[in-house]
Order: C-alpha cells, then structure tokens, then sequence
C-alpha cells in the first residue's frame, strides 16, 4: 500500500488544470461558478485547478488588460462562457472568441468549450444563432464544445459534463502516467 501511495503522488505532481469563465449577467455568473465547481469536484483532487472569472464588460477595458484576458482565455483548459439572455445576437462575443485563435495558445492539447445558455425567464430566440457560432469558434480554437439550456433545475446535476470532462482530463494525461501505470500493475501481478 506505501508502494501505490508513493507511485500515485509522483504521477500528480504537475497535473493542473486551467478554468476561464466569462459571463454576461449576474445569473450567468451564478451558473458559471457552479461549472467551475462540478469540473473540480470531477477531478477528483487529483489536479490543481487555477480558475478565472471576468464579466463581459471587462473586455472593454484598457488594451493591456484586455490582451491579458484574452491570452488567458486562449491557455485555458476549459473555457466556459455564460449567458442568460438569447434575445439577441451577440455577435462582439462571437468577434472576441475569435480573436482568441490568433492567441498563441499555451495549451498542449484540445480544450474545452461549455455554453451555459440562456434560464427560464428569458427568450430564447438567438439559441440556434448562438450554438452555431459557439460551435464555430470552438472549432477554430481547436476545442471540443458542449452546451446546457440552464432553466432553473439544470444545476441540479452536473451528470452531463462528466464524459467531457473525463475526455480532456485523459487527453491532459501525460503519456508517461499511463505507461507508468500499466508498467506498476504488471509488476504487482
């Protein structure tokens, strides 16, 4: 058991996993930092998580600030972005989402994209606009992309985001922990 439990912690020294959220209202915002907390508890602590959130409107702030935002969201992992409103489209998101394909992305892998769109109170008449241009960027930023319709119970479980979750994690998973695993249980047989 000491043996599994030495193998185990060097293995997870550098696992990190980065988190950027952006949202557009204060309800977006509620439900952007309950995603951040589903990814986390689904890594099971075995992965240091470093998670950002900004409104919006911080992307309006000053260049150097801005590019700092953008180049952040461009390394993340998982980027997440949070809307509650659909009524119409939003096409200066869609215009800084792709900027940030020009970011020289300090991400090894494909990442993810989460939308979390829209709630029970508001229409949603740009939803088909808004996946269809989410998924676009996501393509072009080189991220696998999932969305959930929030009405008021989404948050009740988290279910959906697992197999995604699970399919970065594996990918973030260095070569060498798999075969160091697979080399450690043959040896124990």
């Amino acid at each position: 058991m000491h043996a599994e439990t030495l193998i185990e912690r060097e293995i997870l020294v550098d696992r990190k996993l980065r988190l950027f959220s952006l949202y557009v209202d204060f309800a977006a915002a509620i439900r952007a930092r309950w995603a951040t907390s589903q990814i986390t508890g689904l890594t099971g602590g075995h992965w240091k998580s470093c998670t950002e959130m900004w409104n919006l409107d911080s992307l309006a702030a000053g260049s150097p600030i801005s590019k700092m935002i953008a180049q952040s969201a461009a390394d993340a992992d998982v980027l997440i972005v949070a809307m509650s409103s659909l009524d119409r489209r939003t096409p200066e998101l869609i215009q800084w989402l792709d900027s940030l394909t020009v970011c020289k992305a300090n991400r090894p892998v494909s990442g993810l994209f989460i939308g979390l769109l829209g709630d029970e109170d508001q229409p949603a008449g740009e939803l088909d606009w808004t996946v269809k241009q989410f998924l676009g960027c996501a393509q072009r930023m080189d991220r696998d992309f999932i969305w959930r319709w929030m009405e008021n119970s989404a948050m009740a479980d988290g279910d959906w985001l697992t197999d995604s979750v699970e399919a970065l994690l594996t990918r973030k998973q260095p070569a060498y922990d798999t075969a160091f695993l697979q080399e450690a249980a043959f040896a124990g047989v």
